[in-house]
């Protein structure tokens, strides 16, 4: 896997990353042809449900939520990261639940791929090893696209989607989290590649 730990990515992380402690947490986030068609379907759930859809730019699957951190822990946590290695997989968009006590809904899969869980157990491994404090809650994959909705009981279209999304993840990022007004907004600042099957084929 290539090194991220590099003078780039040190200098996006300088850039992005003003003042003495961040908000950081690790997550994939959707190209552009799978997070329209997730905007298209937080457009369809908020004129059901109500509440407020996700924006486009804030589409996002967390795999490990971090909470604060000290700027200066920065570059030792990608640095300790560089060492999980991880395989690319498709995540299959199949249908979307309804959280009661958070008032959210949000897309899943029926079927979660092996590669995914293993990513977040390698991501939980390397931080324990090194010392990093994070979110020990069960992984429960999920894509949350409307908030502060009303009590409901969700069309039987919106629960299982006719039309899966497919969406290829090729790569995990490190992401800063930051409020601003009534929202929240993230900035990556640090990724790291997944290798694909033919790769992977390529060596042997």
């Amino acid at each position: 896997m290539p090194d991220y730990q590099n003078k780039e990515c040190g200098r996006l992380r300088q850039r992005q990353t003003s003042g003495r402690s961040v908000r950081v947490f690790f997550a994939i986030w959707p190209k552009y042809t799978v997070c329209r068609q997730l905007c298209v379907l937080s457009e369809k759930l908020e004129l059901v449900c109500g509440g407020r859809r996700t924006r486009a730019e804030s589409i996002h699957l967390t795999l490990i939520f971090l909470g604060e951190m000290g700027t200066s822990q920065l570059d030792a946590l990608c640095l300790a990261i560089n060492a999980v290695k991880g395989r690319a997989f498709n995540f299959i968009v199949d249908g979307v639940r309804y959280w009661k006590f958070n008032r959210v809904v949000y897309a899943g899969a029926g079927e979660v791929p092996l590669e995914l869980f293993d990513l977040v157990g390698s991501l939980k491994e390397t931080l324990s090893a090194n010392g990093f404090s994070f979110d020990h809650r069960t992984f429960t994959p999920h894509i949350t696209l409307v908030r502060k909705v009303r009590p409901h009981v969700l069309p039987k279209s919106l629960k299982s989607l006719a039309e899966p999304i497919v969406w290829p993840v090729s790569e995990w990022i490190l992401v800063k989290s930051e409020q601003a007004s009534d929202r929240s907004v993230y900035t990556p600042i640090g990724r790291w590649p997944l290798v694909s099957d033919s790769k992977v084929n390529a060596v042997f």
